[in-house]
């Protein structure tokens, strides 16, 4: 079941790699000093803004030379994501700096989702995006940002075709991609990405073995200057194209919810909860998937006992912080992934009543329209196999039965 094929000529371009290392060749430099320069020389601009994001560079770097086994063509591809990030970023802080009236401009009320990975979160955001009084991220924006989206060109802009030319080659170089996770240039994508660019993001971990960085990631990490990047991030995305809301989602935002409500105390939190098991299944999965094309030495067993501890440390922490009594101005919404998928419209008509939004009847129809046309079953049907993750069963449940006792979570057939 778990054996990654790759096209011919990613395998001829690893092998040739592999033959350049006989000669002392390393390939794509993943210093953290060479590439800085580079996104400086690539931008022409110099300033990073505060200091707080090296350390996380610093750590991630160290993890993808020692510990992720990647082949030259992984590489190429973590070296050129690192840029990419590090380019977003200087041009971040070069458009506050030019532009003043950005910090004036609030996020306020944002409506945030959150929930353990193929808990229905996607499908929630999905349908929430079709409210025209509330702004998602869309994935071609989230990818090129700059210069800003703009109102006028939203549905138009070159950038869309772009990243959707982009996409096709990604599934061309994990054709199983698709049947795990929705694609698509203007569907939303999960604002995990925004705190990448402190480089303290979880999708690091999906896409590359590095349990060093992890963590740090869990342990030491301090995320006041990730939240304040990603407030900065959404403030320059609505700039020149604004909503009544902000809608988000993001699993991540379950291990640091305290975090989260000191940058955005207003937030409307909604939290959905699934089986764990399910959850550590699909995650390792798409992990699988996802390293696979960077690495020749990708391990599902390894995948998802690094996966179990992962989303066991976020529920855990998640479940302290909520019976601690986390600080909210509004009550946290919980719900559960059935009643997103027996009846996604009860579920989303209790998220605007319990915050007291309105839901517009032409909102409630383009609604019902998306669902039509997009089949949220088959993702779930795809098949997540426990027992391929070598886990022990009895001993998972017990390590979540906390968890699932104090949100009352049914356990699922695996």
């Amino acid at each position: 079941m778990y054996k990654a094929s790759l096209p011919f000529n990613l395998r001829l371009l690893n092998m040739a790699g592999k033959s350049l290392r006989l000669f002392g060749l390393r390939g794509a430099s993943l210093k953290p000093r060479s590439l800085m320069k580079r996104a400086r020389r690539s931008t022409n601009l110099n300033d990073f803004g505060p200091d707080d994001f090296k350390e996380g560079l610093t750590c991630l770097c160290d993890a993808l030379e020692s510990e992720a086994n990647l082949t030259p063509f992984g590489r190429m591809v973590a070296q050129a994501e690192l840029l990419h990030v590090l380019e977003n970023r200087l041009k971040l802080i070069h458009a506050f700096k030019v532009n003043r009236e950005l910090s004036g401009s609030p996020i306020l009320r944002p409506l945030i989702i959150t929930g353990p990975p193929q808990s229905g979160t996607t499908m929630l955001h999905d349908l929430l995006a079709q409210d025209p009084d509330n702004r998602v991220p869309k994935t071609w924006e989230m990818r090129y940002p700059f210069p800003p989206p703009r109102t006028e060109s939203y549905f138009s802009d070159s950038r869309i075709g772009k990243v959707e030319r982009e996409l096709k080659n990604t599934q061309r170089l994990m054709p199983d991609l698709k049947k795990l996770y929705p694609m698509g240039a203007q569907r939303p994508q999960e604002c995990v990405s925004i705190s990448a660019m402190n480089f303290m993001a979880m999708s690091f971990n999906v896409s590359y073995r590095v349990p060093s960085y992890q963590r740090w990631l869990s342990h030491d990490a301090n995320f006041r200057g990730a939240y304040n990047i990603h407030y900065q991030f959404l403030q320059y995305l609505q700039w020149r194209h604004k909503a009544e809301r902000w809608v988000l989602m993001s699993p991540s935002h379950l291990w640091h919810l305290d975090k989260l409500l000191q940058r955005y105390p207003d937030a409307m939190v909604v939290q959905v909860h699934r089986d764990p098991l399910k959850s550590v299944s699909a995650l390792s999965n798409l992990t699988y998937t996802l390293r696979s094309v960077s690495s020749d030495a990708v391990d599902i067993r390894d995948i998802a006992r690094q996966q179990a501890e992962l989303v066991s440390e976020g529920l855990t922490r998640n479940r302290e912080l909520r019976e601690a009594g986390l600080r909210t101005r509004e009550p946290i919404l919980d719900l559960h992934y059935s009643d997103i998928t027996d009846n996604p419209l009860a579920a989303v008509d209790k998220i605007y009543r319990h915050f007291s939004l309105p839901l517009t009847k032409n909102a409630r129809e383009a609604m019902t329209t998306w669902l039509g046309q997009h089949d949220y079953e088959q993702l779930d049907r795809h098949r997540y196999l426990f027992t391929a993750t070598g886990l022990r069963l009895e001993e998972e449940r017990k390590r979540f039965k906390p968890y699932q006792e104090r949100f009352n979570i049914a356990q699922e057939r695996l």
